[in-house]
């Protein structure tokens, strides 16, 4: 899953400026409603969103995608996918026999 660091990012945004910037002057620079601001800052992810969401807040807060999405978990953590939660010796157990085989 990805998840968006626009929590962290408008942290930094507020410290780097002196000032508090509420989540409204965001979503008027950017175009996007709080109530989707707020749902992709949620600890739970990032619904399913388009690029005009990565696109505008990139140009907002002057980053690169890479540095406003994160993969969540990491890479070096388990499980790898939903394939490893399904087949966790890692290999799909193989069909039971129909009835009369």
């Amino acid at each position: 899953m990805l998840r968006f660091r626009i929590g962290s990012l408008l942290r930094e945004r507020e410290e780097a400026e002196g000032r508090v910037i509420s989540w409204r002057e965001v979503s008027e620079a950017t175009g996007i409603s709080p109530v989707v601001l707020s749902s992709l800052n949620s600890p739970r992810g990032a619904p399913p969103t388009n690029t005009r969401y990565v696109d505008a807040l990139c140009r907002y807060f002057r980053v690169t995608p890479g540095e406003i999405l994160e993969l969540y978990p990491p890479l070096d953590q388990e499980p790898r996918s939903h394939i490893d939660e399904l087949y966790p010796g890692g290999r799909r157990p193989p069909p039971a026999p129909r009835p009369g085989q």
